[in-house]
């Protein structure tokens, strides 16, 4: 057989029913998904919506999938499903499970569960394209095309459906497609925090809150999003928060562990620079606190409870004591120190900054005095230029600033604040 002629390729396998779906759940080593199986192109006549499918799968994500495979020992995937039509598969049952321990026994089993298991043939003519798992599909091919090769390879869990290349059936295809990527859901920020093993912001999250004092019981609110519940009069900020500050801190600001927030997320580093980001963490908090008294007040009062209420209420209070103040604060902080800036010196010219959130720059951008309520994320970024200009380190010119701040504020005659 030359190269040219198809390959068989036969794959341990599971046979299953749902709904009026037929599916064979099967093991298939990478080498082999990623020479075979294409991207879900096949289910259009219409070039452009295939060509538009293709654009999705971005080459940073599939870039990203590849490092994960090459770098990640304890990597995982879930199942891809790939649809198949042409060519003529086969199933072949198993059908004897005796085994050749006499000394071990097994349940009687139905007729139906043991024609479940077996083996799927594929002839080599058939043609076989991913409707769910597109992404993880370039990852695989990517890291097969440009990786040291694996042996063996890995395996993958792959389900198949069958697929008939005619409107009907396109149809019935599109719609599969379009309910396994709609039912999918991301994993959740709560969960991630709590969870994930390899984000470094998530592990150094949690050890703050295990391992140290400034985080520790109510201290912080276990609410993975910038929004403090009302009833809340004791926790500076929240979990999310405190994650999202971390994040900036780590791939934002300038320092020696500095790291694309991607490259953060995908691979756990070796334990020794997992402590230099904590390190670096409870450094950065403590210099929060050296440097803003309200901060390190809260830090250590026994009494924190009366801290936070002291700097937050409907009254308005300090900005450092609202999810999306601290937030802000620490991205100013992360761009002085850009400017070749020493963490500890950004900090102590960002503490030169006001903090009474009804006062300008605030009112307006971040507090609605009418409501004594928190105004939207919208002007975010205006604020944080005003509060860099402040302090001389806006990218912006004052005019160009000074128009925004008015568009936000709505008032034509309001001036840039000035440090008092």
């Amino acid at each position: 057989m030359t190269d040219l002629e198809p390959k068989t390729l036969t794959l341990p396998a599971l046979r299953g029913l749902m709904g009026d779906w037929v599916f064979y759940s099967c093991l298939i080593n990478f080498d082999d998904l990623a020479e075979r199986v294409r991207f879900a192109d096949e289910i259009h006549n219409n070039k452009q919506l295939s060509d538009m499918i293709q654009r999705q799968l971005q080459l940073n994500r599939s870039t990203e999938i590849a490092e994960y495979i090459k770098n990640q020992n304890e990597r995982f995937f879930n199942s891809l499903v790939i649809a198949t039509y042409d060519g003529n598969p086969s199933w072949y049952a198993l059908g004897d499970v005796s085994s050749s321990n006499h000394n071990v026994q097994i349940p009687e089993l139905s007729e139906e569960q043991i024609n479940s298991i077996g083996f799927l043939k594929f002839t080599g003519e058939e043609k076989l394209f991913a409707i769910d798992g597109q992404h993880r599909l370039a990852g695989i091919k990517k890291a097969v095309s440009t990786g040291e090769p694996q042996d063996p390879w890995d395996e993958a869990s792959v389900i198949f459906v069958a697929h008939k290349n005619d409107a009907s059936g396109k149809e019935r295809t599109r719609r599969l497609f379009t309910t396994l990527n709609k039912t999918a859901r991301p994993v959740s920020p709560g969960d991630i925090i709590a969870l994930d093993e390899d984000d470094v912001m998530a592990i150094v999250t949690r050890k703050l809150i295990e391992e140290s004092d400034l985080f520790a019981d109510s201290r912080i609110a276990f609410f993975p999003t910038n929004n403090m519940p009302v009833s809340n009069s004791q926790s500076i900020t929240t979990i999310g928060n405190l994650y999202k500050i971390l994040t900036i801190l780590f791939s934002t600001a300038s320092h020696d562990l500095t790291k694309k927030k991607a490259d953060l997320k995908k691979i756990r580093p070796p334990d020794e620079e997992l402590k230099n980001y904590f390190d670096l963490a409870i450094n950065f908090f403590t210099l929060m606190g050296k440097y803003f008294p309200e901060v390190g007040e809260f830090f250590d009062n026994s009494d924190y409870e009366q801290v936070t209420k002291k700097y937050r209420g409907n009254f308005g209070g300090n900005v450092l004591f609202r999810p999306i103040g601290i937030e802000t604060f620490v991205m100013v902080i992360a761009h002085i120190t850009k400017k070749d800036i020493a963490i500890e010196e950004a900090i102590k010219l960002a503490s030169k900054l006001p903090r009474d959130i009804t006062q300008e720059p605030f009112a307006k951008l971040l507090w609605d005095e009418s409501t004594k309520t928190m105004a939207t994320k919208q002007h975010a970024v205006t604020l944080r230029e005003i509060l860099l200009q402040m302090i001389g380190y806006s990218k912006l010119s004052d005019s160009v600033l000074l128009d925004k701040y008015r568009l936000a504020t709505d008032n034509n005659n309001i001036e840039l604040p000035t440090i008092n």
